[in-house]
């Protein structure tokens, strides 16, 4: 930027210098005709540089325009603040998991060994876990509660089909279920079962179908027990709706 800046005052300064010239001298008209092309020229080669310098100031390569950081001091910071984040998820596990089995009356060293089991679970998920305990007062010792992993690597919190019936048959205001399925097969299986759960305190029962296409795997049992599996499915969906 000095360089080109330096070159601008100078041609600048040559045009002043010039005019001054011409005016003092009083030349004929015809060198006064050359001197007004110089000029222009010359201002041509000023909006030359000033094109030059806007170029160098979008470039992203331009010396003007580089900046240094110290990746070292960011990837501290960054790693600092993980491993923060960490400490406190693994901190609120700890209270959550006292609080749990004190709650569900089941022994700590028992859920606090079920935990550490669970190395792929992240932290986060393990938290909402024992939360989701507490609040729905579910046993994963008794496998009413669990986890799931989708075939995009991420993990949920799962409730079991024991842990569905548990929540309909304590809730006060369950008044049944009825299953319907639908008459079209898909492989030898109904395209849809439906799943609807009356309440005490509702007119209209909460319904919810699940279509097979939607929901079948590749797992083994699937391939064993589908009809009981789509079956599964659209109580754990209906039963999160209704006593959700």
């Amino acid at each position: 930027m000095k360089r080109t800046t330096g070159k601008r005052t100078h041609t600048l300064k040559s045009i002043l210098e010039r005019q001054q010239v011409t005016a003092a001298a009083g030349k004929e008209n015809t060198n006064v005709f050359t001197s007004s092309a110089d000029t222009t020229a010359t201002l041509l080669n000023i909006q030359e540089d000033l094109i030059e310098d806007a170029r160098q100031s979008l470039n992203p390569n331009s010396p003007a325009k580089v900046v240094n950081f110290n990746t070292k001091t960011s990837d501290q910071a960054a790693g600092s603040t993980i491993s923060q984040s960490i400490e406190l998820f693994h901190s609120l596990i700890d209270k959550e998991l006292v609080r749990a089995a004190t709650g569900l009356e089941i022994d700590e060293a028992e859920l606090q060994a079920w935990v550490d089991l669970q190395i792929e679970v992240p932290a986060k998920t393990i938290l909402t876990l024992l939360r989701m305990m507490q609040s729905l007062h579910l046993d994963p010792l008794c496998e009413e509660i669990g986890f799931t992993q989708y075939d995009d690597g991420h993990w949920q919190v799962f409730i079991t089909i024991e842990g569905c019936s548990k929540l309909l048959n304590q809730h006060p205001q369950f008044n049944g279920l009825v299953f319907n399925q639908a008459d079209t097969l898909v492989d030898g299986v109904p395209e849809w079962i439906e799943c609807s759960i009356y309440r005490r305190d509702r007119i209209m029962p909460i319904t919810v179908r699940e279509y097979l296409m939607e929901v079948r795997s590749e797992k083994e049992i699937w391939q064993k027990m589908p009809r009981r599996m789509l079956r599964h499915r659209a109580l754990q969906q209906c039963v999160r709706l209704a006593m959700g």
